[in-house]
């Protein structure tokens, strides 16, 4: 009797150390990432003409979507149910999002294959931290600002030429859908990173990955009933740009729900994949 009390009393002991101990990597995670930050901005800084010149060109660049859908909206029928100024607007967070997405995890595949290639994964192993932690935190590229600009100022002007009042209860769904979408691309990045460290020479893998993740760049009721479905349960992208767009033109449904929860259901998958890859992985050498 004495020892199952004293080994009930021993549990939340140790279920309290293990919490202290995961709250002490994501700290150190975090601490990681604002360090990749800075590196990557004195870094930008240290050749600023360069920086700048590359900043306007992404900005210039950028434009090229929204003009190419007007000219498509503007001399054919456009998509069901929608005007040219919702289309804009849904250009204009499509930037932001292809903005944010490449400020924060732009330079990761570059980064994980040439770790791979080198052999200095290994180094990873070794490291107190979760290794796909660490290849998350050095994802940072500053050069993602440029769309964030375009898209930014493009979402502003095509929302005040609709005239639909911003309700603040707009605002944690639209920081819910941000979170989500964030879980959702991280998720597809671990995928990623777990095929690259058991294939080592993966050919075409992150092409065919951006191919799929390209149908979330457009309004998904212009797609079939059953694709529609896929892009809210099996491969949420609805969560990046659509349904940001429909709560802003206040017409979001339910969905939408759905939609996030479905993305961190796939994180979860994506790290036990991750957990199963690595428990496979075989040095490349270097």
């Amino acid at each position: 009797m004495r020892w199952a009390v004293s080994s009930g009393c021993r549990s939340p002991k140790k279920s309290s150390l293990r919490e202290g101990r995961r709250m002490k990597r994501f700290s150190g995670l975090l601490r990681l990432y604002v360090w990749h930050m800075k590196l990557s901005v004195s870094r930008a800084m240290m050749y600023r003409f360069d920086f700048v010149t590359g900043l306007v060109i992404s900005i210039a660049l950028s434009g090229i979507g929204p003009f190419v859908q007007y000219l498509y909206f503007t001399n054919t029928r456009g998509y069901p149910g929608w005007t040219l100024d919702q289309v804009l607007l849904f250009q204009g967070l499509l930037l932001l999002w292809f903005g944010l997405r490449d400020l924060l995890f732009g330079d990761l595949r570059n980064t994980v294959m040439n770790m791979v290639w080198k052999g200095e994964f290994d180094r990873l192993l070794l490291k107190p931290y979760p290794p796909i932690g660490v290849l998350l935190c050095s994802g940072f590229q500053l050069n993602g600002i440029g769309s964030c600009i375009a898209g930014v100022s493009l979402t502003v002007v095509s929302y005040m030429r609709l005239h639909v009042p911003f309700e603040w209860t707009m605002a944690p769904l639209l920081l819910l859908l941000l979170i989500s979408g964030v879980v959702l691309f991280m998720a597809i990045t671990i995928f990623y990173c777990a095929i690259v460290i058991m294939l080592v020479q993966m050919g075409r893998i992150g092409e065919m990955m951006d191919m799929v993740t390209n149908f979330g760049n457009y309004p998904i009721n212009i797609y079939p009933a059953l694709l529609q479905m896929a892009m809210v349960t099996c491969l949420p992208f609805a969560v990046w740009t659509y349904y940001p767009a429909q709560i802003l033109l206040d017409r979001a449904d339910n969905g939408l729900w759905l939609a996030a929860a479905c993305c961190f259901g796939l994180f979860g998958l994506s790290i036990m994949y991750w957990n199963r890859s690595l428990r496979k992985y075989t040095s490349a050498g270097g």
